[in-house]
């Protein structure tokens, strides 16, 4: 048993008296925010990172793995451009294979936003994992906290720091167009459409999400191989950065940031974050699942489909965090393990009391009082009758 001891004003009547008042509680492990249980993609994620992957090597620390599935896509890309361009072979080869390393270079540095934010709150890096769906950063978070706002905090700084890398590594590969375009410019490679604009412009083109991305020479020339995969590459960024914010479909970065977001920022309760997140990830998935069908009808590839099978999974996402909702037990789920917490504040007869926390459900009061933002939010949603009660409680 856990013996607390607490000094207290007394009761009305017995003034000039010191009164400690002791209560005991049961020490159970549940009472301190159990280890998330590992669902859907995490749990799919997870299993890929020991089961079908291997190690690719060590950076910073950190233990690299990669999924068997990208070599098996890769190999399966390379088949159709063999089939599609016999003509110039080695050098679509060669093109397919530097965007491929682009693409998990650029990945890999997502995931180094995450973990080492994650390091610098006190975390560590446990490893990445590179896999069809993008990567995944297997981290810790600081030991022996359990302030809900820290909490919140820590994981809402960690998961921006993935799509903030992006704002880098953009302008890193804009200056290597400007150099690219410098250099083929001066041994006279350029395009014939390059004399009647600026690297600028070029630059902003593929910035543009829906552009039509850098026009491939018609005679495969060498020389422009740079060019190529550093007008993908800045594409790529601008693509990853979208899709990882505005998209809210968990395990996406977007998920996270609506809820962490919605929970420190605004003050809202985890429930009604749940059901926010579900309302607006549902959609998304559809639509994904969508663009996969008609992507596949067009291209007659499979590989089309791999972004309809991730929007199918966070359909079955969507209805297990509505079935944990309507069962209160939403702090099983990795994004709202705040949601139960390890302490129970309470009022009586001499003050304060802080219980640990036995329920098996989730709490119905907000985590955070969510600042000047969630004061807005509340003042939009509040009932006249609360401010009759808040007048009430501090008379």
């Amino acid at each position: 048993k856990l013996r607390q001891f607490k000094l207290c004003y007394p009761p009305e009547g017995r003034q000039g008296q010191l009164v400690v008042v002791r209560y005991e509680a049961r020490w159970r492990l549940a009472a301190v925010s159990p280890a998330p249980i590992m669902r859907g993609f995490g749990a799919q994620g997870q299993a890929a990172s020991q089961n079908w992957a291997f190690k690719l090597g060590t950076i910073c620390g950190a233990e690299i793995r990669m999924s068997f599935f990208v070599l098996i896509f890769f190999g399966y890309t390379l088949v159709q451009i063999i089939n599609s361009h016999p003509a110039n072979l080695l050098w679509y080869v060669v093109m397919e294979t530097g965007n491929e390393v682009i693409l998990l270079g650029t990945v890999l540095c997502h995931e180094f936003g995450h973990g080492n934010m994650a390091r610098y709150l006190g975390g560590r890096i446990d490893h990445i994992l590179l896999w069809v769906f993008g990567g995944i950063c297997f981290s810790t978070r600081p030991a022996g906290q359990y302030d809900n706002t820290k909490i919140l905090r820590d994981d809402l700084l960690i998961v921006a720091a993935g799509p903030s890398t992006h704002f880098f590594q953009a302008p890193l590969w804009g200056v290597v167009m400007w150099v690219v375009f410098g250099l083929l410019t001066a041994m006279d490679e350029a395009l014939p459409w390059w004399r009647s604009t600026t690297v600028w412009e070029l630059f902003r083109q593929q910035l543009n999400p829906f552009g039509r991305g850098p026009l491939l020479p018609h005679n495969a020339s060498w020389n422009l191989l740079p060019w190529v995969w550093a007008c993908r590459a800045v594409q790529l960024n601008v693509m990853l950065f979208l899709f990882n914010v505005f998209f809210p479909m968990y395990p996406a970065d977007g998920s996270k940031l609506l809820v962490t977001g919605l929970m420190f920022c605004c003050g809202v309760p985890p429930r009604t974050a749940a059901l926010i997140l579900i309302c607006t990830a549902t959609p998304c998935a559809l639509l994904l699942i969508v663009n996969a069908f008609f992507s596949m009808k067009a291209s007659h590839s499979p590989l089309s489909g791999v972004m309809g099978f991730m929007g199918v999974m966070s359909l079955i996402e969507c209805y297990n965090l509505w079935q944990m909702r309507k069962a209160r037990r939403l702090h099983e789920h990795g994004l709202f393990r705040t949601a139960r917490s390890w302490r129970r504040t309470e009022r009586d007869a001499f003050g304060v009391v802080h219980r640990l926390n036995h329920g098996d459900f989730d709490d119905e009061a907000p985590l955070t009082r969510g600042g000047a933002c969630g004061d807005l939010c509340r003042s939009l949603f509040r009932r006249s009758n609360d401010d009759d009660y808040e007048n009430a409680d501090s008379g």
